[in-house]
């Protein structure tokens, strides 16, 4: 029995070349000092760091006085502790599509200020 004889892989006459960098790499842009990230479709997230709590916390300031600090859910008397984001569309399992906006690019009014409780059980 003659033995298998097996031959080379076959080189390429290409080699791989390292390819430049895109240059916009990222699909947000960074703005009020690094607090928000903008995204294309105008959505803006405020970010897990301490900036990002601080502009999450004066937009909700905003939210609780353009509603006369009331819940936008059950309309009871709402405290800034108390108080959360109510968005729009849901956050759900990590947010793919949260957005932190509260007027949209028309100045409608977007998101609202709700007691964390009413939040919890809306459905």
């Amino acid at each position: 029995m003659t033995p298998f004889r097996r031959r080379p892989i076959a080189r390429s006459a290409y080699r791989w070349l390292p390819r430049p960098k895109p240059v916009n790499v990222l699909r947000y842009e960074i703005i009020l000092d690094g607090a928000v990230r903008k995204y294309p479709d105008g959505r803006e997230v405020c970010q897990d760091s301490l900036l990002g709590r601080r502009e999450y916390l004066r937009r909700l300031e905003i939210m609780l006085y353009r509603q006369n600090h009331r819940c936008c859910l059950c309309g009871e008397r709402l405290r800034r502790d108390d108080a959360t984001f109510d968005h729009q569309r849901r956050r759900g399992m990590g947010g793919a599509f949260r957005d932190d906006r509260i007027y949209d690019e028309l100045g409608r009014m977007k998101n609202g200020a709700a007691h964390w409780v009413c939040n919890l059980e809306k459905d």
